[in-house]
């Protein structure tokens, strides 16, 4: 792997006892998903990656130790959503919040509209525009969080269980919309999440367990082992325990995560 490739470098992080030796490289224009049950150190592990929490020469972005970079320089280039029940959003309405952002970069007026409209609309805000983003559900928080992390253009973006409480519609629609950044308009995306079946679109997989790497590789050959992702108490996604259960009958040579395709393939 080319260093001048990698925008992201973790070496040997620890941090206190909630993260021990994690090492991995992230590559640019990758999707990488980090998995986890509750508590096994997913959320500091990304707020440690997007800069808000300091550690010292274990995290490089750029092929720079990224806590010796000028922090305005640094969240100009990168986005980050994360929910908490205490987050408060600076205006009384959508529009103003995501406006602010654009105000402070050096675009003419006629751009920042361009781009406003864009992500409003991308993102299906139009009709939260007025409102103050505070009275929101959980779930419309995250997408208004999102178009504040993407509305700059960052060349990585970081979220954390960012679609935890969103209902199935939201979920589809949020996830279908990182992707298209991530193809369309090459943004890396390191995305922790506890939900498995959100990771099977993404490049690779890194499983926490208790604060250590203990599985990383392409979701599917990690997902395959229900041995152990059973023991770190995760759920495996329906349509790869079905297709585990369809090779233990010989049914089905190798994992089909389209329904259409399994029946297809059983119906042969």
């Amino acid at each position: 792997m080319k260093k001048n490739n990698l925008i992201l470098s973790v070496k040997g992080l620890s941090y206190k006892k909630i993260l021990e030796n994690i090492t991995f490289d992230v590559e640019k224009g990758q999707f990488i998903s980090i998995s986890g049950s509750n508590n096994c150190g997913k959320t500091t592990l990304i707020k440690i990656l997007s800069g808000l929490i300091s550690t010292h020469d274990m995290v490089y972005f750029d092929n720079k130790d990224i806590f010796a970079i000028n922090k305005t320089k640094l969240f100009s280039e990168i986005g980050i959503v994360l929910i908490n029940d205490k987050f408060n959003f600076l205006f009384d309405n959508v529009k103003d919040e995501i406006m602010f952002v654009l105000n402070n970069l050096k675009m003419s007026e006629e751009e920042r509209n361009d781009q406003y409209n864009f992500i409003v609309k991308l993102l299906d805000l139009t009709k939260y525009q007025k409102i103050n983003p505070n009275n929101l559900s959980r779930g419309e928080k995250a997408f208004v969080l999102l178009a504040l992390a993407l509305v700059h253009n960052p060349k990585i973006l970081f979220l954390d269980d960012a679609s935890n409480m969103m209902n199935k519609t939201e979920r589809k629609k949020f996830l279908e919309i990182l992707h298209f950044f991530n193809s369309e308009f090459g943004i890396t995306i390191v995305m922790s999440t506890s939900k498995l079946d959100e990771t099977l679109d993404t490049d690779y997989l890194y499983l926490l367990d208790a604060g250590k790497i203990v599985l990383s590789g392409t979701p599917v050959a990690i997902l395959k082992d229900d041995n152990i992702i059973n023991k770190l108490g995760l759920s495996i996604p329906f349509m790869i325990d079905l297709s585990v259960k369809l090779m233990d009958y010989e049914l089905l040579n190798d994992i089909c995560l389209n329904m259409e395709g399994m029946v297809d393939t059983l119906w042969k």
